[in-house]
């Protein structure tokens, strides 16, 4: 874990940074993978992502603070009707090539454990973190 606790998780994906890149920064991508109704905007730096969620009427924002390609990604979310928690947290994707792929840091700034949400979230992202790299080696 980081030093203030936030939720952690490092994984090795078996694709190219710039596949992992595509899935977080591609609106459609971001629907496969994060299993939304769906996803629009543009993921690049300065952009916004809306993702909604099932039967969800207002989307989840994500301001995009950096896509620097191919090797990182920084959302902010600024709402999130889903998990109020989240509003205001930093998901954070890190790729770093390796000789089989690729290793992915992921790190949710202030998603931390005195929040209501920590536990189901906790599964949650581990659940959707395997999928983006599926989705990605699908691809690559």
């Amino acid at each position: 874990m980081t030093t203030d606790n936030s939720y952690t998780k490092t994984m090795t994906v078996a694709a190219a940074p710039e596949e992992i890149f595509a899935a977080l920064t591609d609106p459609d991508q971001v629907t496969t993978w994060w299993s939304a109704k769906s996803t629009t905007g543009s993921g690049e730096t300065g952009g916004e992502l809306q993702i909604t969620f099932g039967t969800e009427e207002h989307p989840t924002v994500m301001r995009v603070l950096s896509a620097h390609r191919p090797g990182a990604v920084v959302w902010e979310v600024t709402s999130s009707p889903l998990i109020p928690d989240w509003k205001g947290t930093r998901p954070t994707f890190t790729m770093a090539a390796t000789e089989d792929g690729c290793r992915l840091d992921f790190v949710h700034h202030g998603l931390v454990p005195s929040l209501e949400c920590f536990d189901l979230c906790n599964v949650d992202w581990g659940r959707f973190l395997v999928r983006l790299a599926a989705h990605a080696e699908q691809r690559g």
